[in-house]
């Protein structure tokens, strides 16, 4: 989330580009209380963050979100609050009706230019290796996935790994390479520590059966306020501009980097703040 803009942080080089920026752990994620009950999908979620964001005297803000955060700000938008004035996704419900008969393995319309075709044939391969795999059992069984996450670390670490967004680590191999491998590891012990391979898999069940990125299941049409999007190249999903335009009608940035994956706030920190920048510019 990302607040009233006033004094220059490292967020902004500039007085008139800074902004405060909050980041709410996910329900059951982290130092989040994890719940108790169920319901706590994408839309509760979202009214909480709406919530969070009033108590602690931001009247009026934009959003960004990436993986589940996607959802969650595709639901804020959604629901119309006031004070929410855009949001931002580097995991955009891009996949239309059109689009998501080709990825289940129907025709590519003639008229695809080269790229779109690229981005259809990458995902397909990527679900038909079991690049989901993960997301299913999550999805159906979180509970029966848990019990080994929270038995060993290291089965927790494979697990883990088996995320898309890993697919071009390098390990530690590359001292350069961001995240370091003390960074993956830290990331991995917040769950150990924290005990929370239970409740953060359960998003996954909450959720099952509304896809990410698709468009009808994420009711994108519903949207009336600005969205923008970043596309990373090394992103398992590379969303296109024309199926972007044709599932978010308020469409008002689309850009594509040079560089940057799943975890592209992770990796290149400095690149993502510039898109933040440059997507929410116009709503200031």
């Amino acid at each position: 989330m990302i607040g009233p803009l006033t004094e220059p942080t490292k967020y902004g080089g500039r007085a008139e580009d800074a902004f405060d920026v909050v980041i709410p752990s996910l329900p059951g994620f982290g130092f989040s209380d994890q719940p108790t009950e169920e319901g706590w999908g994408l839309d509760r979620i979202g009214r909480a963050w709406d919530e969070l964001m009033k108590r602690l005297g931001y009247n009026k803000y934009v959003a960004q979100g990436g993986d589940w955060g996607a959802g969650v700000v595709t639901a804020m938008a959604r629901q119309g609050s006031k004070s929410l004035l855009a949001i931002h996704t580097n995991l955009p419900a891009v996949v239309t009706n059109e689009v998501g008969a080709f990825l289940g393995g129907g025709p590519v319309p003639s008229n695809f230019s080269a790229k779109e075709r690229k981005a259809i044939e990458d995902l397909s391969a990527y679900r038909m290796n079991g690049g989901f795999a993960y997301l299913l059992m999550m999805g159906s069984r979180p509970q029966a996935v848990s019990y080994g996450l929270t038995d060993s670390p290291a089965g927790l670490a494979g697990w883990m790994l088996v995320h898309g967004g890993f697919e071009k680590w390098s390990y530690g191999r590359d001292a350069k390479q961001s995240p370091t491998i003390d960074d993956v590891l830290d990331n991995f012990t917040l769950y150990w520590l924290t005990n929370t391979s239970a409740s953060a898999a359960r998003i996954y069940w909450e959720n099952r059966g509304k896809e990410l990125i698709s468009a009808s299941a994420q009711k994108t049409n519903d949207i009336k306020i600005p969205v923008a999007i970043t596309v990373f190249p090394d992103e398992v999903f590379r969303a296109q501009e024309k199926w972007a335009r044709a599932a978010f009608p308020t469409l008002m940035y689309f850009s594509e980097v040079d560089r940057g994956g799943h975890f592209a706030m992770w990796e290149y920190p400095e690149l993502f703040a510039s898109e933040l920048r440059a997507a929410f510019r116009s709503v200031r």
